[in-house]
């Protein structure tokens, strides 16, 4: 069990260094970073406190359920900023703790293949070659910290995970739970999906025990089953519910709470027509070789099994997976029907990338299976392979850079106390260049509360992405020593009393 262990945790630790080592992880450049992923620091400077119970905000007007990815950012950024300096910006940090985060979700796929293939050869050439797939049709996934990115390799451990139960093993069952906290604390619509998920896995392990006569003890909904693995059960379920603890809590807080939010979205969301989502999910079919070599991977897997692949009390893993990734199918498509309220915002199903990965992952492990009988030699060909590969692949910026670093954040925050010392109030102009507004300002913010100031706070036009402690109170309005509006462009017939970053800014009356 302990080495077990320790080769889990080395195994991960070998991963991140690897994504560290090659990626873009920026660790030796002083970032000031803008947008969302200003967005999201100020609500890791909130788990660095312990204070946090919210997720990421969304652009429906609401919070994620849960903070787990968020707690996950700010125990990279304390651990690799503020305690060792490993780094030189606390965005920095982060990007380790996703680094970290990759290399656990890779390593626990991998051990997890092991014990359904019942060979280390077969699961080191599965999970590399996963790896390989991934960092060709989704390269940000190792280190971006975008949370749509972030779902991706959670999904792959749950889907992979859910294949285990389908095989009737208990052996998945922590994975299981603890990917699908992940999951259900990143985005409220995994509670649909991984609800119907669950529920197409245990009719596949209910037609699969009937059909191939396995042993009781496979089949999940038997009492043998429950009784049989009672405790890694309730380890699960335990694990499960700890991750909604602040969702419950913010619900107790401010009944009726997130969950009515989520709701009231959900009843304002007018279905879409089913035609429309199948060619939403086949968008993510549709990249490279997928669409093509979607119908030969079931094939290859349902179709040329034989018996030494299954034996009499055990389902086949690749048969397993293949179910696994069916349900996960039939999950987002019901999410497309009745989640989705925009199919042109192709990155709210991200994390589906890991379905079409999976399937060539299973075809190219059968092609290998079929022509060559010195599985050792393939696994050591597939590695240096996929780590040539995926080495140049992920040193590849993100696509979302830009966020990443705006060196103009320090002037904006100088001008901003030339203004007056905190307590000002700020009015954000909507009505042109938003995108460049609302980014400056709470990159601005964050740099603030990391200087440890708060300068500013925002009365008209605030919005959830600046988070709850930003918005003035009344008590802040009364007590303001200065109040301005602050715009991307030039307003006629006023005078700013600053000017920096493409900013203007405003006085909207006299400075106490």
């Amino acid at each position: 069990m302990l080495k077990g262990w320790v080769a889990f945790v080395v195994s991960a630790i070998c991963v991140a260094l690897f994504i560290i080592v090659f990626g873009q992880t920026f660790s030796s450049v002083q970032l000031h970073e803008t947008g969302d992923f200003a967005a999201n620091s100020l609500l890791v400077l909130q788990a660095k406190q312990f204070s946090l119970l919210v997720g990421n905000y969304s652009r429906i007007g609401f919070n994620h359920p849960g903070p787990a990815f968020l707690y996950v950012l700010a125990a990279g950024e304390a651990a690799f900023f503020d305690l060792t300096r490993w780094v030189t910006s606390p965005f920095s940090g982060q990007i380790y703790a996703v680094a970290l985060l990759s290399g656990f979700w890779i390593a626990s796929i991998g051990v997890l293949l092991r014990r359904m293939q019942g060979s280390m050869p077969a699961a080191v050439t599965t999970t590399a070659l996963f790896v390989g797939v991934t960092a060709y049709i989704n390269y940000q996934a190792f280190a971006g910290t975008w949370f749509p990115h972030l779902y991706y390799f959670a999904f792959a451990a749950f889907t992979v995970a859910l294949a285990a139960l389908i095989m009737g093993r208990r052996d998945g069952l922590l994975l299981l739970a603890v990917s699908l906290g992940f999951l259900l604390n990143g985005h409220a619509s995994f509670f649909g999906i991984a609800a119907i998920m669950l529920a197409c896995a245990v009719v596949a392990n209910t037609w699969l025990y009937a059909r191939t006569g396995n042993t009781r003890g496979n089949w999940v909904l038997s009492r043998d089953y429950l009784v049989g693995n009672f405790r890694a059960i309730a380890i699960a379920v335990v694990i499960g519910a700890l991750f909604l603890v602040p969702l419950a809590i913010q619900t107790i807080l401010h009944f009726p709470g997130p969950v009515a939010e989520y709701a009231a979205f959900g009843h304002a969301h007018h279905a879409n027509h089913l035609g429309d989502a199948i060619r939403f999910v086949g968008l993510f079919w549709s990249n490279g070789l997928f669409g093509i070599l979607l119908g030969a991977a079931a094939c290859a897997v349902l179709a040329t099994n034989h018996s030494g692949r299954e034996s009499e009390d055990r389902i086949g893993s690749e048969r397993a997976i293949v179910f696994s990734l069916a349900s996960a199918t039939v999950g987002f498509l019901f999410y497309s029907v009745f989640g989705v309220d925009n199919f042109s915002f192709i990155y709210v199903g991200i994390f589906y990338y890991a379905v079409p990965a999976l399937a060539l992952t299973l075809l190219l492990k059968r092609v290998f299976d079929n022509v060559t009988g010195v599985p050792i030699r393939v696994t050591v060909v597939v590695c240096v392979a996929v780590a040539v590969f995926a080495g140049v692949r992920i040193h590849q910026p993100p696509e979302y850079v830009s966020q990443y670093n705006d060196p103009e954040i320090p002037a904006v925050y100088a001008a901003i106390k030339q203004l007056g010392a905190d307590g000002l109030v700020f009015d954000l102009d909507g009505s042109a260049n938003w995108e460049h507004l609302w980014a400056t300002v709470v990159g601005t913010r964050v740099y603030a509360l990391r200087q440890g100031a708060t300068p500013f706070c925002i009365a008209q036009n605030w919005q959830l992405v600046f988070s709850q402690s930003a918005r003035c109170t009344a008590a802040q309005i009364g007590a303001a020593r200065g109040r301005y509006l602050v715009s991307a462009v030039p307003k006629e017939g006023l005078v700013s009393a600053a000017n920096v970053a493409g900013l203007y800014f405003y006085p909207q009356g006299a400075v106490k």
